[in-house]
């Protein structure tokens, strides 16, 4: 236990963040940090973030360039399976997703609804149900975690996360199966 006094005086005498970091902001006082958490993003910001988003969705129906558009170059793109019973982890690249989407024979809908946006100075999160087809055939549905950084020309996807399940694990879009 000795130990972990030095630790924690530590903790609290430097700073977690350092403000010569490329790209961070620095809140100077426990204050201006509780305010960059506690940002409530406006109506007009959450259009903007959540039309990132809409951007990438609507590239996988066949249009490689919105796709590209919506994201920094090095986005991590995670999944989660969980339709076998057991979740299987899996990992994507952006080269191997813009070349699936130029080579598809068969249009990829993916839509997403009640999303919850969160923003924390350039940092911005969505949480959103969603569902997915191949065509006309339901592939899956589940939850999109979308990681976004807001740059000199708008906002970019750099992270994104997902679930894939299969009722009733997961919601079916509230409009029902996309339209043809």
């Amino acid at each position: 236990m000795k130990r972990a006094v030095p630790l924690i005086a530590t903790l609290l005498v430097f700073p977690a963040c350092n403000a010569s970091d490329e790209g961070v902001e620095d809140a100077t006082t426990p204050t201006q940090a509780a305010e960059v958490a506690a940002h409530v993003p406006t109506a007009a910001e959450r259009a903007d973030i959540l039309a990132v988003l809409q951007e990438f969705f609507d590239g996988l129906a066949g249009d490689p360039n919105l796709i590209a558009n919506a994201v920094e170059p090095g986005i991590v793109m995670q999944s989660t399976d969980a339709r076998s019973g057991t979740a299987v982890s899996g990992r994507s690249t952006l080269e191997g997703l813009l070349q699936r989407v130029e080579t598809s024979e068969v249009v990829m809908t993916e839509r997403m609804w009640d999303a919850e946006v969160q923003v924390a100075g350039a940092l911005a999160t969505v949480w959103t149900p969603y569902d997915f087809y191949i065509g006309s055939e339901f592939s899956h549905c589940g939850i999109d975690v979308a990681t976004l950084m807001r740059r000199d020309d708008g906002w970019k996807i750099i992270n994104l996360n997902w679930t894939r399940e299969a009722p009733p694990n997961c919601a079916l879009h509230p409009d029902g199966p996309p339209s043809a």
